[in-house]
């Protein structure tokens, strides 16, 4: 299950509908001609858009994480998969990675397919990237975005994927109960830390 991660668990799982958005900021305009130029910087965040699983006997971790956090102090998240890309992964073991920051390459030692749309990282760097490329018993494959750091080591590419986040500033700091007992926030925003 993936979600809100604290102390090796998940204390607040996603559900659906869940939005994963790819957030790198553009610059287009139009010139009289109807001739198209654009251009993009190389920051990039992801950001997710969920609702939760409503919890009742669990729910003070979520609401703790919350108020105690907020939009400034960082939490973590465990990164939910692409579907597609969880279905067609056949990988076992683990598997490192190799890359130079700025690069968009990176080269892995792995036994098995890891597919294109797959979230990882890499050793304690919290940056989530996507694989653009199937990745099938190693070798070179593109990610997006561009590595902000070197890399060299262990990568993660299951269901361990963790990064950081902020809670957005428009969502709820506190309790929304339904039900009496469920405290359900409805939809939650959060935005990677970079």
């Amino acid at each position: 299950m993936y979600g809100i991660y604290d102390n090796g668990a998940v204390i607040a799982g996603f559900a659906a509908p869940l939005t994963v958005r790819s957030n790198r900021p553009v610059n287009v305009s139009d010139a009289l001609s109807l001739k198209r130029f654009s251009s993009n910087t190389p920051a990039q965040r992801w950001e997710i858009e969920t609702a939760l699983i409503p919890a009742s006997s669990s729910a003070q971790d979520l609401f703790v994480d919350i108020v105690s956090k907020g939009p400034t102090i960082a939490t973590s998240v465990l990164m939910p998969q692409n579907y597609g890309s969880f279905l067609a992964r056949n990988a076992t073991g683990g598997a490192s990675a190799s890359g130079t920051a700025g690069g968009s390459t990176i080269t892995i030692t792995c036994s098995g397919l890891i597919p294109k749309g797959t979230f990882v990282n890499f050793g304690n760097n919290t940056k989530i990237y996507m694989l653009v490329d199937n990745c099938n018993n190693g070798g070179s494959v593109r990610v997006h975005p561009e590595l902000r750091s070197n890399v060299a080591g262990t990568m993660y590419f299951k269901e361990d994927v963790v990064g950081s986040f902020y809670y957005d500033t428009d969502s709820v700091r506190g309790m929304m109960y339904s039900d009496g007992i469920l405290m359900n926030l409805g939809t939650l925003k959060l935005v990677e830390a970079l």
